[in-house]
């Protein structure tokens, strides 16, 4: 499917809802996909990050969506990471209904794989296995309108 079709299909609020396997945390909140002009979409999350000690923080992340021929590339759009590409994700179908894309981003020693899952009506999937000399844990990332 064409990139800058998937990316429209994104466009809005969503709530989302990230677990962090191997850390004991889960992040609660909305992200948003604004289209801009260009073609691309400004992509922002905020909200509470829940710690295994009970602490709570507030968060964000911002990122850019680029649309490529089978899907997007996204860039960081805050940080010391500004700009930088994060993935460049080429959607497959693996049914009638759901489309799949995977990339490793590397970050220093640390090795980011992932897997973006496209396809129920009115939800998605993110789901992102980080590995590193201090870090192991697993982000699962439900997004629902």
């Amino acid at each position: 499917m064409e990139g800058s079709r998937l990316l429209r299909s994104l466009s809005g609020a969503w709530q989302l809802d990230r677990e962090i396997r191997g850390a004991g945390a889960q992040f609660l909140g909305k992200a948003v996909f604004e289209p801009q002009p260009d073609g691309t979409s400004n992509y922002r999350e905020c909200g509470t990050l829940l710690l295994r000690d009970g602490r709570e923080l507030s968060s964000h992340r911002s990122y850019t969506y680029r649309p490529s021929e089978r899907g997007f590339t996204v860039a960081f759009a805050d940080g010391p990471t500004l700009g930088n590409i994060f993935v460049r994700l080429l959607f497959d179908a693996v049914d009638d209904q759901q489309l799949v894309a995977d990339d490793v981003h590397r970050c220093g020693a640390d090795t980011y794989e992932v897997r973006y899952i496209l396809g129920r009506p009115g939800a998605f999937e993110t789901i992102i296995d980080v590995v590193g000399p201090a870090k192991a844990y697993r982000l699962i990332s439900s997004y629902v309108r």
